[in-house]
C-alpha cells in the first residue's frame, strides 16, 4: 500500500508543481505584459519629448534667424545717419551755387550733382528711401513741421509746400530722420 500512497503523493506533488509552474507562468506573463505596457508608454513619451524638442529647436532657430536678419538690415543705421549730414551739406552748397549763375559755378554744380547722384545710388543700394516730395499731405510719422505758411492762394490745407531738409527711411520700415518741411494752411480772409 505504501507504494500506492507514494505514487499518490508523487502524483499530487507533480500536480502541485505543475500548478505552481502555471501560476508562475501566469505571473511572469502578467509581469511581461505590464513591462511591455510600460515600455510602450515610455516610447510614446520619448517620441512626444522628441517632437516637443524639435518644435522648440525650430522656434529657436526661427527666432535667431529673425534676429540675424534684423541685425543685418539695421546694422548700418548709425553710419547712414552720419552719411546723411554730408549729403545735407552738399545739397546746401548746391542750392547756394545755383543762385549764383556764373560759369565758374556751373562747373562746380555739375560736380556736386554728380556727387549727389552717387550718394543717391549708394542709399538705394542700402534700401534707404528719401522723403522729399512736395504737395503731399503732411504725415507726422515722416514729416517734421518746421514752419507753417498761411496763404489764401493755396487751397490745399495741411500739405507739404517745401522741403527744408530731406528725411530718410531704412528698409521701408525704420525712420532714420523725418523730413523737415514747410506746411500749408489756408488763410481765410
Amino acid at each position: 500500500m505504501e507504494n500506492k500512497k507514494e505514487k499518490h503523493e508523487k502524483t499530487v506533488n507533480i500536480f502541485e508543481k505543475k500548478e505552481n509552474i502555471e501560476k508562475n507562468n501566469i505571473e511572469e506573463n502578467d509581469l511581461i505584459n505590464s513591462l511591455e505596457i510600460k515600455l510602450k508608454e515610455s516610447q510614446e513619451q520619448l517620441i512626444e519629448l522628441q517632437l516637443e524638442n524639435h518644435e522648440e529647436i525650430t522656434k529657436l532657430n526661427n527666432r535667431l534667424n529673425n534676429e540675424i536678419e534684423k541685425s543685418r538690415k539695421f546694422s548700418l543705421e548709425k553710419i547712414i545717419i552720419e552719411f546723411l549730414l554730408i549729403i545735407d551739406n552738399v545739397e546746401r552748397a548746391s542750392s547756394v551755387i545755383k543762385e549764383n549763375k556764373e560759369n565758374f559755378y556751373l562747373e562746380i554744380i555739375k560736380k556736386i550733382n554728380f556727387i549727389l547722384s552717387l550718394s543717391d545710388e549708394i542709399l538705394n543700394e542700402f534700401n534707404v528711401l528719401k522723403i522729399n516730395e512736395k504737395n503731399v499731405l503732411f504725415n507726422p510719422d515722416i514729416h517734421q513741421a518746421m514752419s507753417v505758411s498761411y496763404n489764401n492762394e493755396i487751397k490745399k490745407d495741411n500739405h507739404v509746400l517745401d522741403i527744408m531738409q530731406s528725411g530718410y527711411i531704412l528698409h521701408k520700415s525704420r525712420l532714420l530722420r523725418p523730413a523737415m518741411v514747410v506746411v500749408s494752411t489756408y488763410k481765410n480772409n
